[in-house]
């Protein structure tokens, strides 16, 4: 796996993306989808003899999930041809955890007029990063609202779930699958072997837990690696920050929260809200300590081997965990819940995050096709649509990764763990919408904040206590900065996540008048 770019500028970044390009295009991964037969849930209808060949119109899908999950864009790529002959997709796949690298490739090509025809986004603020780069912003994007009205997903979509890539009621891509973030994974075997009670409900809980087994003289407690760039550390020190406000204000307060970070407005100089950022600081200095042999190289995906294998205690990181594990690892991940907390089999269990057990954090995956310079527009939005559908998703989720984002699903899961996340998805968004929230890992921050906030993370793990100043720092400058770009977004009519009357997670920014749902300008963002 590629590591990640560690806090380099949006400048210097697209300084590379040539080259990055071309070694991507011109190299092995395009080749190794276009050389392998697809792998379909639907049996192939014999073959007839014309005296014409159809045309077949073949488009470009940008992504980077191809070292992740081989089988699911395969079985899609299958699918969708048997329902649309006349088209053909390729993809180009571009290693790199939480598409770091992929992003800044999609953002080069579009600053230099050749956009992918169609690639894989996070459906979350960082979509606006596209956008604010095409020469007539939203209007370069194929807005999907109508057609998620015209499939239906408009009205049977979990609802959080299709507030959370809105902007002001304008969709610039199509989810295609609803991850979890916020989860705690660990083999329940190992932790039995030391008599550690679980699920584990508080982070206090997990501190004592990671401190008793370091007094019992046990190494390699957590997995934290280094050789994503700061990505897991990011991923962990958000968990704990979340995790500590949800005890103190409950699960709408810690979202809350949680949401200001998205928009950029945090209130820094609210003294109990800086006590929770630097407790967050120590509690996560505390825990990478115990941090496992090898983490300054070791990636996510590689370090959840010692979990499974009962090498390593703890990893906090998403549900993708669980579709790796069950792809590559042959390892079904179980829901925290009873009877699988009874059986002695299991050697991976997910649970929310400690602390986070009433908080959703959703991460979609979605499509976006650009409509301009994209010859294959038209190929891509149905390749769009189809992948949206539901069946689409049933076929896509059938590999273990992530739900459904259709409320109306039925438990085809392969592993019990996206049942349970899939039953919490749509009763947190039905009863408790306050509660949902992105994380900024994936990706509740614009890229060239998020850059900066994984390379932040990463020095606190490597500089200790002597860095929390600087990195509270950089916290509220990144901060500001992520709260500069949401003026450019809400300038031009897409202000806020939602639309009007249903802002995500019931959240408005203050630059978003409450009653007209307009834009604010006088407003002025914090400087700390």
């Amino acid at each position: 796996m590629i590591d990640r770019k560690k806090g380099l500028s949006k400048g210097a970044l697209y300084g590379i993306i040539v080259v990055i390009i071309v070694v991507i295009i011109v190299g092995g991964v395009a080749a190794y989808y276009a050389t392998r037969k697809p792998t379909t849930t639907t049996s192939v209808p014999p073959v007839t003899t014309t005296t014409t060949t159809p045309s077949v119109t073949t488009f470009s899908f940008l992504n980077w999930w191809g070292p992740e999950d081989p089988p699911g864009l395969k079985w899609i790529a299958g699918n969708f041809s048997l329902q649309y002959p006349q088209y053909q997709v390729s993809y180009t796949s571009i290693p790199g955890a939480g598409g770091t690298v992929a992003q800044f490739v999609i953002l080069g090509m579009i600053e230099a007029q050749k956009p992918p025809n169609s690639f894989q986004a996070h459906y979350s603020p960082v979509m606006w990063s596209y956008v604010e780069v095409m020469p007539q912003l939203g209007k370069d994007f194929v807005n999907f609202t109508p057609i998620a009205q015209q499939t239906g997903l408009f009205n049977l979509a979990v609802r959080e779930g299709l507030l959370a890539g809105m902007f002001n009621g304008t969709m610039f891509s199509l989810p295609l699958e609803a991850h979890r973030g916020v989860l705690l994974y660990y083999n329940p075997q190992l932790l039995r072997k030391y008599n550690i009670s679980y699920p584990i409900m508080t982070v206090e809980q997990l501190i004592n837990d990671t401190e008793y087994l370091a007094s019992k003289g046990v190494t390699n407690i957590w997995v934290v690696p280094g050789g994503d760039g700061g990505w897991d550390q990011l991923n962990l020190w958000e968990d704990i920050f979340l995790g500590l406000a949800s005890e103190k204000y409950g699960p709408d307060g810690g979202a809350k929260l949680y949401n200001e970070i998205l928009y950029g407005v945090i209130n820094l100089s609210d003294p109990s809200v800086q006590a929770l950022v630097n407790q967050t600081d120590y509690d996560f200095l505390l825990l990478t300590k115990y941090d496992y042999s090898g983490w300054q190289t070791g990636t996510w995906s590689s370090g959840l081997a010692d979990i499974i294998n009962g090498q390593a205690f703890f990893q906090a990181n998403g549900n993708w965990v669980t579709e790796y594990a069950y792809i590559w690892y042959h390892v079904a991940a179980y829901a925290p819940v009873a009877p699988y907390t009874n059986w002695t089999n299991v050697t991976l269990m997910e649970q929310p995050f400690p602390g986070t057990w009433g908080n959703y954090a959703v991460n979609e995956d979605s499509i976006a096709v650009p409509s301009v310079y994209n010859p294959g527009m038209q190929a891509a939005v149905v390749f769009a649509k189809f992948w949206d559908s539901y069946n689409g998703m049933k076929i896509w989720t059938s590999s273990g990764k992530g739900v459904e984002v259709w409320s109306n699903g039925t438990d085809f899961y392969p592993t019990t763990a996206q049942w349970y996340d899939y039953v919490t998805f749509k009763n947190i968004s039905a009863n408790d919408p306050a509660a949902f929230t992105i994380d900024p890992s994936d990706e509740s921050l614009f890229t060239d904040t998020f850059s900066a906030m994984i390379s932040q993370a990463l020095a606190l793990q490597n500089g200790g206590t002597a860095y929390i100043t600087t990195f509270n720092s950089q916290f509220a400058s990144i901060m500001h900065q992520q709260c500069s770009e949401w003026q450019t977004a809400a300038q031009n009519g897409f202000g806020f996540l939602g639309m009007k009357g249903q802002p995500f997670a019931n959240y408005l920014p203050p630059w978003v008048n409450p009653t007209t749902y307009t834009y604010m300008s006088n407003y002025t963002c914090p400087t700390y």
